[in-house]
C-alpha cells in the first residue's frame, strides 16, 4: 500500500511541487525585474519630477501624437528614422505636434552665436533695402565667395560686387539661389570635411553685414522678436564682438554692440518685458594662446563694465581643426587672477566634445575648469569617469539635435548621445545652434526632433524646458522673477493645449 501511495506521489505530486516552484520563480524574476526598472529610472535626470493630473492627461495626448507620426510614416513607407532635417521639415511643420511646440513655452535658448539666428530670408529682403550693400557674383578668390554680401560707399566696392537690389531685380531667381547659399542642406553633402568648409561659408557671406551698425540694429531686433513668438523668455547669444561702423561715424567703439543691443531689448520690453539677453564674450580656437590672453582680457573689461549683460567666455570653431581646451591651460591658470584684478568671475561656457571621436577629449577638461556648462557634449559618453564628475559637478550639456545631425556627427537621431546623457542623469537643455544656417528660426524644431526621436515625455520635456532657466546665467533675482514668468505660462500652456486636443 505504501508503495503504491508513493507512485501516486510521484506521478501527480511532483508536477503540482514543480509547478509551484516555477511560479515562485516567476514572481521573484518579476519582483527583481521591477525593482531595475526603478532603480535606472532614479537615475534619470528627470527623476525628481512630478507632474499634475492636467500634464499627465497631455502627458497621454502627446503619446499619441507621437504615434500617429510614427504609424503614418511607416504606412507610408517614408524613412522617417533616415531622412535629414531638411528632408523632414516639411512633415514636421504639417504635424500637429510642430503646433503643438510653436505655443509650448521654452525658457531660455542658452546656445546660439550670433550671425546665426535670423531668417535669411528676412536677411536678404533687409539688406535689399541698402543702396550701399553688394553682393559679390563672381567665382571665389582668396579674399571673397559667390554670394557674399556687404556694404560699401559709393566709389569703394570692390571689384566683383554688384549691387544687391539691382542683381535681383535684374536675375529674379538669384534671390532663391542666394538663400540655398545662406542656408546649410546635410542631404547636399558628403563627408564631414565639406560639412565645416561648406558651413563657414555660410558665415562668411553674411560677416559683413552685421558690423554695419543700421544693419546690426535691424538684424537683432528681428531674431529676437521672432524668438519671443516662438516663446523663448531667455537668450544667450556666443556673441564674437566686431567694431561697428557707419559711413557717416565710421567705426564706433568695441562696446557699442552692448550698449545698442541693451537699447534693442528695451525695444523688445515694451511689449514683451520678461525678455531677457546675456552675452557670451567667444573667440576662436584657432588663436594662440597668446591671443586667447588678450581675448580674456577684453571680456574681463566688459564683464566689469557691463556685469548685468556679459555672463562668460568661451571659444568657437570645428574642434576637429583647431586647437584643444587643453592647450590654452596657461590661460586658464590665470582666471583667478583675473578674477582679482577685476573683481568679476567670469566663469567658462565652452564647447566641447562636438566630435564622435575618443581622440578629442576637450570634455577631460571641463570637469577640472569654471565651466558652468558644455557646447554640445557629443563625445561626452566616451569618458565615463568625467561624465560622472560632470553630473556630480550639476554641470549643463546644451544639446542642439537638429545641428548634429546637419553637421554630421549623428545621422539617425535615434542614436543621439543625449539620451545615454539623460538616462545616467546629466542635466540638458534643448537648443537651436545657428538655426538660420539650417533653415529655420526657433526652437520648435529641435524640441520635435527631440520629443519624436528620443521618445520623450512630459517628464523629460517639463524638466528640459526648465533646466534652461535654471542653469542659465541669469543673477538669483532675474532667475526667481523668470520661474514665475515660465511657471505661469506653462500652467497656461497645458491647460490651453488639453483643451484643443480634446
Amino acid at each position: 500500500m505504501m508503495k503504491k501511495y508513493f507512485t501516486y506521489t510521484l506521478l501527480f505530486g511532483a508536477p503540482l511541487f514543480l509547478c509551484q516552484n516555477r511560479t515562485d520563480g516567476n514572481v521573484v524574476y518579476q519582483q527583481k525585474w521591477t525593482e531595475l526598472e526603478k532603480e535606472n529610472e532614479a537615475l534619470a535626470f528627470d527623476a525628481e519630477v512630478r507632474l499634475s493630473d492636467a500634464e499627465l492627461k497631455l502627458d497621454k495626448k502627446l503619446f499619441e501624437l507621437r504615434k500617429q507620426i510614427v504609424n503614418e510614416a511607416d504606412k507610408q513607407k517614408y524613412p522617417l528614422y533616415n531622412s535629414s532635417f531638411n528632408e523632414m521639415k516639411p512633415l514636421i511643420e504639417k504635424s500637429k505636434l510642430f503646433e503643438v511646440f510653436q505655443s509650448m513655452p521654452k525658457g531660455g535658448l542658452l546656445h546660439t552665436h550670433s550671425g546665426g539666428f535670423t531668417d535669411v530670408k528676412w536677411v536678404i529682403a533687409a539688406a535689399r533695402k541698402y543702396n550701399e550693400c553688394y553682393v559679390y557674383d563672381q567665382k571665389d578668390n582668396d579674399q571673397y565667395i559667390f554670394g557674399q554680401l556687404a556694404f560699401f560707399e559709393k566709389g569703394k566696392v570692390p571689384k566683383g560686387f554688384v549691387s544687391l537690389d539691382k542683381k535681383l531685380t535684374a536675375e529674379p531667381g538669384f534671390e532663391k539661389e542666394l538663400q540655398e547659399l545662406l542656408i546649410l542642406k546635410r542631404d547636399n553633402l558628403c563627408s564631414y570635411s565639406d560639412y565645416w568648409i561648406e558651413f563657414e561659408k555660410r558665415f562668411k557671406r553674411i560677416n559683413l553685414l552685421l558690423p554695419y551698425r543700421p544693419f546690426f540694429k535691424e538684424y537683432y531686433l528681428k531674431g529676437f522678436q521672432d524668438l519671443v513668438k516662438n516663446k523663448v523668455q531667455h537668450l544667450e547669444i556666443r556673441f564674437i564682438f566686431d567694431e561697428l561702423y557707419d559711413f557717416e561715424h565710421g567705426k564706433y567703439a568695441l562696446k557699442t554692440s552692448i550698449t545698442d543691443l541693451q537699447d534693442i531689448v528695451k525695444k523688445i520690453h515694451l511689449s514683451d518685458p520678461q525678455f531677457s539677453l546675456k552675452l557670451i564674450y567667444s573667440s576662436f580656437k584657432f588663436l594662440d594662446p597668446e591671443s586667447i590672453e588678450k581675448q580674456l582680457e577684453i571680456a574681463y573689461q566688459f564683464k566689469k563694465e557691463f556685469p548685468d549683460m556679459i555672463s562668460g567666455f568661451d571659444l568657437v570653431a570645428d574642434e576637429a581643426a583647431g586647437n584643444s581646451i587643453y592647450s590654452f591651460q596657461k590661460d586658464w591658470t590665470k582666471l583667478k587672477d583675473l578674477n582679482k584684478k577685476y573683481g568679476v568671475d567670469l566663469p567658462l561656457f565652452l564647447h566641447a566634445g562636438e566630435s564622435t571621436s575618443v581622440f578629442n577629449k576637450n570634455v577631460l577638461d571641463i570637469s577640472l575648469l569654471n565651466n558652468k556648462r558644455i557646447g554640445h557634449g557629443l563625445n561626452l559618453i566616451y569618458f565615463p569617469k568625467a561624465m560622472e564628475q560632470i553630473k556630480k559637478q550639476d554641470k549643463l550639456v546644451e544639446v542642439s539635435p537638429i545641428s548634429n545631425q546637419v553637421l554630421g556627427y549623428v545621422s539617425d537621431l535615434r542614436n543621439h548621445p543625449a539620451r545615454v546623457l539623460l538616462s545616467n542623469g546629466v542635466q540638458c537643455s534643448i537648443n537651436s545652434d545657428d538655426p538660420s544656417v539650417y533653415g529655420y528660426d526657433g526652437l520648435s524644431y529641435d524640441f520635435w526632433a527631440a520629443f519624436v526621436y528620443w521618445e520623450l515625455d512630459m517628464k523629460a520635456l517639463k524638466k528640459l524646458v526648465f533646466n534652461s532657466i535654471n542653469y542659465s546665467s541669469l543673477n538669483d533675482n532675474e532667475r526667481k522673477q523668470a520661474l514665475v514668468y515660465l511657471n505661469k505660462e506653462w500652467d497656461h500652456f497645458i491647460q490651453k493645449t488639453n483643451l484643443a486636443l480634446n
